[in-house]
């Protein structure tokens, strides 16, 4: 369902400052470090439904996840999940998800999570559906397609209630989700759009994430 991103080698620059989203219970569990060349941090408080505690690891990179609860590999080397971060992203978010392939039992995403773009107020869609979806709130409305490529939304203005929709691309009219969801300038949602685990009732369903401006880190 989600693209592992290949490793980028050779990072230099200034250390990011990370952040990790557990997709589920099962990974927000595991023992897990940040890597970065010969440097490393554990990361802590991973949970479903918030952002890890920030991580600097300051190391000559690449990064990579050290899967602590696992063995060394057959070569006695640790087992490590490459984690590419670009040089120019401040503000990662790793989002792991569980990968029975991978020796880690790991896979990764990495989005850019800085304010500058994904500003206070906003809502974040990420479509891990194979379907394009349209997503209306109010009397504006944007295509999210598949493959887990970011979309901002922004209303403004004074903060309230609105009217939120979703529907798939091929059948606009026809909606598989309705609700009133609220607008505050101090808040900015991830809005997972995730296949349903019943699809006689929906064919997707929603898992948000949402972070207030006070726990808001600097690049300092």
């Amino acid at each position: 369902m989600i693209l592992l991103l290949s490793c980028l080698s050779g990072w230099v620059g200034a250390a990011p400052v990370v952040r990790v989203l557990a997709w589920d219970e099962e990974v927000a569990e595991r023992k897990l470090a940040l890597v970065s060349g010969t440097s490393s941090l554990d990361v802590t408080n991973m949970h479903p439904h918030k952002r890890s505690d920030p991580l600097r690891v300051r190391g000559n990179g690449p990064h990579a996840i050290h899967a602590l609860d696992k063995g060394p590999a057959a070569d006695g080397k640790p087992v490590l999940l490459s984690c590419p971060i670009p040089e120019s992203m401040k503000f990662p978010l790793l989002i792991l998800l569980a990968d029975e392939e991978h020796a880690s039992g790991l896979r990764v995403v990495v989005f850019d999570d800085d304010p500058a773009g994904f500003r206070w107020g906003g809502y974040r869609f990420l479509n891990a559906t194979s379907k394009d979806l349209i997503v209306q709130m109010e009397n504006r409305a944007v295509n999210v397609p598949g493959g887990w490529k970011p979309v901002d939304f922004h209303l403004g203005g004074e903060n309230r209630g609105f009217g939120a929709r979703i529907a798939l691309a091929e059948s606009i009219e026809s909606p598989i989700y309705t609700g009133v969801w609220e607008y505050e300038d101090d808040v900015r949602v991830l809005c997972f759009l995730v296949p349903g685990e019943d699809p006689r009732l929906s064919p997707v369903a929603l898992k948000t994430i949402s972070e207030f401006r006070g726990a808001a880190i600097t690049a300092e």
